[in-house]
């Protein structure tokens, strides 16, 4: 970044990158606000599956004040249907937002699901499965603030590959 690096002035900034000085100052607040949410310290892998495993909880029962409780106060909701299937097409963030929104479709989402744990991509992830197929694999990203991530994996095309390499998930 040009402000904080070599300590640029807006206007020569704006110059340099041919954009209005208002819109420099827009930038350079994005990118600071983006750069410290990266530097989050991600939580452990046993922090993350508790994290997990009290945010199924908590959606199974619509429970808000549980679900606002687990959120960091950024948290955004991300879900991948593939076109295949309903999922927001969305994101949902704020913590207040995103507890309203998993409390709206507990009742008729979870009905009837079994819910087993697998490590996909390096992280615990809750398989989702009614009648024995999995429908949803779900998952959540942490750190010291709470969880800053619900990924929300309803593709068909991608659940396959993750339900026939997870054979040995332990139940719930």
């Amino acid at each position: 970044m040009l402000r904080n690096a070599f300590d640029y002035p807006y206007r020569q900034i704006a110059d340099i990158i041919q954009v209005s000085e208002a819109a420099v100052r827009q930038l350079v607040s994005r990118a600071r606000k983006r750069v410290l949410a990266e530097r989050r310290t991600r939580v452990t892998r046993a922090e993350q599956r508790r994290l997990l495993t009290a945010f199924v909880a908590a959606a199974r029962s619509g429970d808000l004040t549980a679900l606002e409780e687990l959120f960091a106060a950024d948290v955004t909701s991300y879900s991948d249907g593939g076109g295949a299937v309903r999922a927001s097409r969305f994101p949902v963030a704020g913590a207040s937002r995103v507890a309203r929104y998993v409390k709206a479709f507990a009742h008729h989402f979870w009905a009837g699901v079994d819910v087993r744990y697998a490590n996909t991509n390096g992280q615990t992830s809750a398989l989702l499965s009614r009648d024995g197929k999995v429908f949803t694999v779900l998952t959540v990203d942490a750190s010291a603030q709470g969880i800053d991530h619900v990924l929300w994996m309803m593709n068909p095309a991608k659940i396959t590959a993750v339900s026939a390499a997870s054979p040995h998930s332990a139940e719930t």
